[in-house]
């Protein structure tokens, strides 16, 4: 691959990100011939299929669901339809009233024009035409009172319908809040499994024996999906359950991990250093995530995971006390003193837990090396080429900067697969990459495109997308200097950099997953918004609801339906003129493996993300517009524009060996 010339951009000042603990080797030159350069692609595996791809395409365009945004909710005041009908009636009466006191006026005007006078003749006949206006618009209100009394009727029995099984007390409980993702869920699922019985045009029992089954994926219905496709409908879920129960409130315990003391708050909660949206009593979501970082982090740290939080721990012993006998847990200890029952269940249940955590423990890196990939040193790091690198049938990556939903979900796919490979010990070469590119218009205007990919390995592996990510990630302050950014993050200030960026430029970002989280830190970081203009994020798949990113930032949040890990912050994503939601789902009933679809793992995958992403992008939903238009203006695009692709690799040298089970 030729190497590009020099470039006549002067990068302006910037962080200083070598503290001592940072290595960059190179820099991450383009490399755009070598990633996007023509060739044919392969398919994806389970993706072959053109009509079961354009199926799911077309079941995500008609069944988005769209949160915030400026879109608001339709919400109906049958009080106020009320209120209507009754004014309605009363000026309905008014005319009546008219109408009876111009009677007898009308019939002594008609008298009186028999004695020839016109000038009365034309009077009697504006009259009897008043008369008549009168009785059409009396008889046309009567029917729209009618039809407002018939529509409050409806939506009275179906707002019984859907909450009719609640209380007053529970519907204006906390809980009832937290709910509503499964009142939602439930509602879909009863309209998409209409929409697909009228497909299938089943109009009899027979047809229904004929063209419905049951199965572990869900309801499948013959003929039911787009274009004569069967239809699966997939009822509330484990990420629906997850929605629930992780946004139930909380007071925040005294005693909590991080509560006191001046540190942050577990996971982001509303008094969290991230900058948290949330306000009010911390979500049991975020506690279990702080408690859980903590406790990894512990393994490292102590050689034992800290002290449960003495709340958790009665909760725990609350439990077990219920289906055991009490004495049981009130045993002699080594030292030979007696332990309180919470007590004894703290440390058992930490010894129950230690073989299954401490190989997921968080170990702080002792030196990263970010590498800029190079068309001499791609090989080295098992650079994959276009035509090794497969899609679903049907979506399209040029590998210009995404200007779309749609192409941005294609370009975070391929991202995920630039590095891959076998490395020279035959073990998959692990992904810890971030992608910038840069877009240049015919104006000389230029914008970046910060790429962050998610999850690779669910333990601390030697690069930074890992478990460590996830816990640095998730409680990495807002006020934090980029210098003290977590890896990913820091990596992306790196590659950015190395691309020529300047304080002032744009930026736009997009991540999944892990890499969502990663750019919505970015986002929402006060140094990293000081040095760079941030238009837009689009995420994929990532609970991003706990970041606080300013209203001068278009945020929306891509999720789907079956995705069990957006729920997992514990608090609903903020809905408001520049944040929007939108939930997709994918009707293809042969790509997912349908009990990891029922856990929500395979719809976390990104290839389903790009197929929903094409369907967003194709509704022409208003909120997608307006997002993409902030997305098409911020991004250089279209015929002139030059493109430019760098690329980081981050991996971690002299890291620390993980401590042995049973030490400490």
């Amino acid at each position: 691959m030729t190497a590009v010339p020099h470039r006549d951009v002067v990068p302006g000042p910037a962080p200083d990100m070598d503290h001592g603990i940072t290595e960059v080797h190179g820099r991450a030159e383009d490399l755009q011939s070598e990633l996007f350069g023509t060739g044919r692609r392969p398919v994806a595996e389970g993706y072959t299929s053109a009509e079961q791809v354009s199926a799911a395409v077309e079941g995500a365009r008609t069944s988005i669901q769209v949160h915030g945004g400026g879109a608001g909710a339709v919400a109906v005041d049958t009080a106020d339809l009320h209120t209507t009908t009754a004014d309605v009636g009363r000026i309905a009466a008014d005319l009546g009233e008219v109408l009876l006191g111009l009677t007898p006026l009308t019939a002594e005007l008609e008298l009186w024009a028999l004695t020839g006078q016109s000038l009365l003749g034309e009077a009697a006949a504006g009259a009897e035409f008043l008369a008549g206006d009168l009785v059409g618009r009396i008889a046309h209100m009567g029917v729209t009172v009618a039809r407002l009394a018939l529509a409050a009727q409806r939506y009275e029995a179906t707002e019984h319908a859907v909450l009719g099984m609640f209380s007053a007390a529970q519907l204006n409980s906390p809980w009832h809040g937290s709910a509503a993702t499964l009142v939602q869920e439930v509602a879909r699922t009863a309209e998409a499994l209409d929409v697909a019985l009228t497909r299938a045009d089943i109009t009899s029992p027979a047809d229904f024996a004929s063209k419905v089954r049951f199965s572990n994926l869900g309801v499948v219905v013959t003929g039911g999906g787009p274009g004569g496709t069967d239809a699966v409908i997939r009822g509330p879920g484990l990420d629906d359950v997850l929605d629930t129960v992780l946004q139930a409130p909380l007071s925040a315990p005294e005693d909590a991990p991080g509560a006191g003391g001046g540190g942050p708050a577990p996971g982001g909660a509303a008094s969290s250093s991230n900058g948290g949206v949330g306000e009010g009593p911390q979500t049991l979501g975020q506690y279990l995530r702080g408690w859980a970082v903590d406790t990894l982090r512990g393994y490292h740290e102590q050689g034992a995971p800290p002290e449960m939080d003495t709340a958790l721990a009665a909760s725990v012993t609350a439990a077990l006390v219920s289906a055991s006998p009490l004495p049981a847990y009130f045993r002699p200890y080594a030292t030979g003193r007696l332990l309180p029952a919470a007590a004894r269940v703290e440390r058992d249940l930490r010894a129950a837990l230690r073989s299954k955590l401490e190989p997921h423990a968080l170990h702080p890196a002792r030196r990263e090396v970010f590498t800029g990939l190079t068309p001499g040193n791609a090989t080295a790091h098992h650079l994959t080429g276009p035509g090794q690198r497969p899609l679903p049938r049907g979506v399209d990556c040029a590998g210009a900067v995404p200007t779309t939903v749609a192409g941005t979900a294609a370009v975070l796919k391929d991202a995920k697969n630039i590095v891959s490979g076998a490395g020279p010990d035959g073990k998959d070469v692990e992904n810890s990459t971030v992608m910038v590119q840069k877009a240049t218009g015919g104006d000389a205007r230029t914008a970046y495109s910060v790429v962050l990919t998610g999850t690779e390995r669910w333990h601390d592996s030697p690069g930074v997308h890992d478990v460590q990510g996830i816990g640095d990630g998730m409680t990495a302050p807002a006020t934090a200097a980029l210098t003290e950014l977590p890896q990913a993050q820091r990596m992306a200030v790196q590659a950015l950099q190395d691309a020529g960026i300047r304080p002032g430029d744009t930026v736009v970002l997009t991540g999944h997953s892990l890499g969502g989280i990663d750019a919505a830190g970015l986002a929402a970081n006060h140094a990293f918004r000081e040095l760079y203009d941030v238009q837009a994020v689009t995420t994929f798949g990532a609970p991003v609801g706990d970041f606080a990113i300013p209203d001068s930032t278009s945020v929306m949040a891509v999720e789907h339906v079956d995705d069990a890990v957006p729920p997992l912050d514990g608090v609903p994503n903020p809905d408001a003129a520049h944040r929007s939601t939108v939930r997709v789902d994918t009707p293809f009933p042969e790509a997912p493996d349908p009990w990891d679809s029922r856990l929500g793992t395979a719809a976390h995958e990104m290839y389903l993300y790009t197929l929903g992403a094409q369907g967003i992008t194709a509704a022409d939903h208003p909120v997608v517009q307006a997002h993409e238009q902030r997305l098409a203006a911020a991004v250089p695009h279209g015929p002139g524009t030059r493109t430019e692709t760098y690329v980081c690799e981050g991996l971690e040298e002299d890291r620390q060996p993980a401590v042995a089970p049973g030490d400490g």
